[in-house]
């Protein structure tokens, strides 16, 4: 049963979605990620409800192409990439799907009635990322039916209650970050605060650096002092071995530098989380097997 018939579980009014910071993460990392030409990304929402509350807790990204001013979904991708989340999260069902941008446009429905083959009630993320003059914000709707009398006259999306929380491998991992920091001795927190002033102080020493070499060129064009011919030929090759990049293309290239190291530092934190769980279930288990 589709959504354009007007036929909910609840009353938009009663919906509410509950979103884990994961899941916006990913959406940004997908959006950062997108091949060159697109305007937006869409993905899969996977997550619980239960009483008219949805609880997002991981997506995946699903390829589309834009040709001609028409949409153009990847079901194959979708399918296997679902069948590969269940598997290892079988709980986790879907709920929805997502897309970047400042507000719904022409493609909202057509893609909302591909989730809404298999979901009922599917919930759609829209993430703007504040690439204009607002601020980045995040809403949810639902789709429902305008009907006049028996007729159905077309659909509307409702905003519903939306609310970011934290899941309880986040609040886990939270703690013992807290527990760490707050143990750590005054040793380590020292050191951080050497290699901080360690890195300030490279950063200024090359700064002045360029300056003197700004200033060295200055004089020798004004001619209030005479080049060295050894200078010259350093500077030179100082400049040949520089890589000539755009300034967009540089920017591309550390976000995404960027992007990854986050990445590697949010997986690293979990897996540490997961094996503190492990081992904490293990020693309880072991413990009740004893008594």
């Amino acid at each position: 049963m589709g959504l354009t018939d007007g036929t909910l579980l609840h009353d938009s009014s009663d919906v509410e979605v509950r979103v884990e910071p994961v899941v916006l993460f990913s959406i940004v990392d997908h959006y950062s990620r997108r091949n060159e030409g697109q305007r937006f990304v869409i993905g899969t929402l996977l997550g619980t409800e239960e009483g008219g509350v949805v609880t997002i807790c991981s997506s995946f990204a699903v390829p589309h192409d834009e040709v001609e001013g028409s949409l153009a979904l990847a079901t194959e991708r979708h399918a296997t990439m679902l069948s590969l989340q269940q598997r290892v999260l079988p709980k986790q069902v879907v709920v929805g799907w997502y897309s970047t941008g400042e507000q719904i446009n022409e493609n909202t429905l057509l893609i909302n009635n591909f989730y809404g083959q298999n979901v009922e009630r599917p919930v759609h993320l829209l993430l703007d990322l504040g690439l204009g003059d607002s601020r980045m914000s995040t809403k949810a709707y639902v789709a429902s039916g305008l009907t006049l009398g028996s007729t159905q006259l077309g659909t509307a999306f409702r905003e519903i209650k939306l609310s970011i929380v934290n899941g309880e491998s986040d609040r886990v991992g939270i703690d013992n970050l807290l527990k760490m920091s707050t143990g750590a001795s005054g040793a380590a927190a020292a050191a951080s605060g050497t290699e901080l002033d360690s890195v300030e102080s490279t950063v200024k020493k090359l700064l002045r650096n360029l300056e003197d070499v700004v200033s060295y060129v200055d004089k020798v064009k004004n001619g209030s002092q005479t080049a060295e011919p050894e200078v010259v030929r350093l500077l030179q090759q100082l400049v040949a071995a520089a890589p000539r990049l755009p300034t967009e293309s540089f920017e591309k290239m550390f976000n995404t530098q960027v992007q990854d190291m986050l990445t590697i530092v949010y997986l690293a934190n979990l897996t540490r989380t997961q094996l503190a769980l492990a081992e904490k279930l293990q020693a309880v288990a072991l413990t009740s097997a004893g008594s």
